[in-house]
């Protein structure tokens, strides 16, 4: 069985919103909550090293970096707009008794 690790109560992430949380191996990641559906990526844009959470929105099925506007799909992770070109790190959620969980 995977072991997962919780970050944050659904009620605390709403519709449209990103957070940031910390991995036990002390790894930032961004949540995301797109039309009730919860995903986890890294937090940091693989162009330069501005922060999802902090820095970015949510654009459809993408967040975008605000330091240079490029997106990526929330769910693959998959790099959608230059200047971006390397995709981001995406983790496999779970929602345990109301709390978005990760697998590590």
């Amino acid at each position: 069985m995977t072991q997962t690790h919780p970050l944050l109560a659904t009620s605390e992430l709403l519709e449209g919103e990103i957070k940031s949380a910390t991995l036990p191996d002390g790894t930032v990641v961004a949540l995301y909550n797109v039309n009730g559906t919860y995903y986890v990526t890294d937090d940091t844009c693989t162009h330069e090293e501005a922060s999802l959470s902090d820095e970015g929105m949510i654009d459809g099925d993408q967040v975008v970096c605000g330091w240079h506007f490029c997106g990526f799909d929330i769910a693959s992770g998959a790099a959608m707009a230059s200047p971006c070109s390397e995709p981001l790190k995406t983790y496999v959620v779970s929602v345990i008794d109301d709390v978005v969980h990760v697998a590590l």
